[in-house]
């Protein structure tokens, strides 16, 4: 009886799960219903359901405390925090150099310490621009144009530092199959370093030489009077115009329109976060002004040998007891890989209202029976002291 008007008070908290009373005349003891509950949507990526066993880390006032609830915010400070108790969520932070900059693994992906800690994400952090290194130039240039006509392409390409600039390549019709190319940066006429005097087409329309080739860092920052681009490691930036098992596709020469086109580039500028999602196996993925998307953080998980044997600490928070056993920390999935992250979704109290009424109920009228019988007694031992008398 005493559990149920608990249970009933909790039935509509995410995260609180129902209580059990043990068998028998003596109470045996109150146990905690850990089993899933039902996902909820709610459309907001910092709100993470666990869909399978185990919970989510937290530390608050130096204590290390354990919850399926997941409705996480970040304070003014950045730390990722439980939106009621401002619990911080523990999980890995970014590797970082002694200079403050980011680490990246072989693959090029911002690397995470994999140390327990407060997660934190400054929200000033900015993703690095890039400096250009890659330009594809495609399309068609007019085979049947006159000598002296000229057709012109640009693209804004980015410096070390992520400023853009204007690259500008002119194809002028100098013989049969035949283009002098020029090449210039910001409208600047000093020339570019690196670039071809010539583009040529084989009599098929097919681009003959040459394929590609390397505007130099150096010769951009000669035009700038700037040391924008990194010329020192060099980034010089490559100009392809076919690739040599896909001409057709790259820059050719047949009669029609002229279609030539600067159509991409690999850099970009620096970029300010923009919005935030949370991947399944917890990591936290931001994305920015710039176009890219970057690993920021992620959120571990905890299993324990006997989750009945935690200590409820209040709310929807449990501790660890020498009856748990030691907590298991990891990764949904990744160390896991039966439990997942539900992000834009909340776990819902597993309580069984109905049943748990019921229970009351039913245990009201065993209380009534059980008081009516001693009532009953009580009457029928008066009436025999009565005829006695």
């Amino acid at each position: 009886m005493g559990s149920s008007p608990n249970n009933i008070a909790s039935g509509g908290i995410g995260g609180i799960d129902p209580l059990q009373i043990g068998l028998g005349v003596k109470l045996g003891s109150v146990k905690v219903d850990f089993s899933q509950g039902s996902i909820q949507s709610t459309n907001r990526p910092l709100d993470l359901a666990l869909q399978g066993d185990g919970f989510f880390n937290f530390r608050l006032n130096g204590q290390e405390l354990f919850s399926r609830a997941g409705a996480f915010s970040f304070d003014t400070q950045g730390n990722l925090v439980d939106s009621a108790s401002g619990a911080y969520v523990q999980g890995y932070n970014l590797e970082t150099s002694s200079t403050g900059r980011v680490l990246k693994d072989s693959n090029g992906t911002n690397s995470l310490l994999r140390k327990v800690s407060n997660v934190q994400i400054s929200p000033s952090f900015k993703s690095a621009p890039r400096q250009t290194q890659n330009v594809t130039v495609s399309g068609n240039l007019n085979a049947l144009s006159p000598s002296g006509d000229a057709f012109s392409t640009s693209i804004s390409i980015f410096d070390n530092q992520g400023g853009p600039h204007v690259l500008n390549l002119k194809f002028t019709k100098s013989a049969a199959n035949t283009f002098a190319l020029q090449g210039t940066i910001d409208s600047v006429t000093t020339p570019l370093t690196g670039i071809p005097a010539t583009v040529t087409f084989n009599p098929d329309g097919t681009l003959s030489t040459p394929l590609s080739f390397n505007v130099t860092a150096a010769g951009l920052n000669t035009a700038l009077g700037t040391t924008a681009f990194d010329a020192t490691t060099p980034k010089n930036v490559s100009v392809t115009l076919a690739q040599p098992t896909g001409l057709l596709a790259g820059l050719t020469q047949f009669s029609g329109q002229n279609t030539v086109t600067a159509r991409e580039q690999d850099g970009y500028a620096a970029g300010d976060i923009a919005r935030l999602s949370v991947d399944q196996t917890g990591k936290i993925i931001g994305a920015f002004t710039n176009g890219q998307s970057e690993l920021l953080g992620q959120v571990v998980m905890t299993k324990f040998t006997n989750p009945g044997g935690l200590v409820k600490e209040g709310g929807n928070f449990f501790s660890v007891s020498p009856n748990s056993g030691l907590p298991n920390v990891g990764t949904a999935v990744e160390i896991f890989p039966s439990t997942r992250v539900a992000s834009g979704s909340l776990e819902e109290s597993n309580v069984d209202l109905t049943e748990q009424f019921t229970d009351m109920i039913t245990t009201q009228r065993a209380f009534e029976a059980a008081a009516k019988t001693i009532t009953t007694s009580d009457e029928f031992l008066n009436t025999i002291n009565q005829l006695k008398r």
